[in-house]
């Protein structure tokens, strides 16, 4: 798996970190911009040179491959940031984003970055967070994908996703804007067939529930005994 492939960081507290300081909130507000769904924010070969935070709805990151078979490496949602290699020195984008909703982003320039986090101590610790979460993921997603068997990566990633961004209700979780199967497929190297089959022995087992909209995990203890 190529290191662009999880060239962001998930789960990064954006609304903390706004609560704290309501002037970095207006900053970073005052660089908003509003996607339309299916617009693309940026494209392979374009110029690396802006860093961007989901305030608001669902981006998806992909290369392309064999000319124009389009893979999905990453949905990102709020409080997700995504193309920092501008800040490390990369001169081209090497993957592509969409809007997979519409979606609101905060957008910034390296030289903008950079001044915030001069003069914002609290956003330069949440950077290197974000650094150290990059190399986790690429960890964890390189040993799945070595060392598991279909099975287990999409269950891994099931479980993965609930941590990260499952809210508890309950003895329950529940995970909203809940991804495509065919994502899914690509983010775990399976196919979507794979992942069809094993998401409906889960529901047919009562371990989950789910639509286009969400992911309903009825047993998650239960969920997490079946990676061995």
């Amino acid at each position: 798996m190529s290191q662009n492939s999880i060239w962001y960081a998930e789960n990064i507290d954006l609304d903390a970190l706004f609560l704290s300081n309501k002037t970095i909130e207006i900053e970073f507000k005052s660089k908003s911009k509003t996607i339309k769904k299916g617009d693309y924010i940026y494209l392979p070969e374009e110029m690396s040179d802006k860093i961007y935070f989901i305030l608001e709805g669902k981006v998806k990151l992909g290369t392309y491959r064999d000319g124009d078979k389009e893979v999905v490496t990453a949905i990102l949602t709020k409080g997700d940031v995504f193309g920092e290699g501008s800040i490390l020195g990369a001169q081209k984008r090497k993957d592509f984003a969409i809007a997979a909703d519409t979606t609101e982003l905060s957008i910034l320039t390296q030289e903008e970055f950079n001044y915030l986090v001069k003069k914002y101590a609290a956003l330069n610790i949440l950077m290197m967070q974000i650094m150290s979460d990059r190399v986790s993921e690429m960890e964890e997603r390189l040993e799945s994908l070595v060392f598991k068997d279909s099975k287990t990566r999409i269950l891994d990633f099931l479980i993965r996703s609930v941590e990260k961004k499952g809210q508890r209700i309950g003895y329950e979780w529940v995970l909203r804007n809940f991804i495509t199967h065919q994502d899914i497929a690509s983010l775990t190297s399976t196919s979507r067939q794979s992942v069809t089959m094993i998401l409906n022995e889960l529901r047919n087992e009562n371990i989950i529930q789910f639509d286009r909209k969400r992911l309903l995990v009825r047993d998650f203890d239960k969920l997490k005994s079946l990676v061995k």
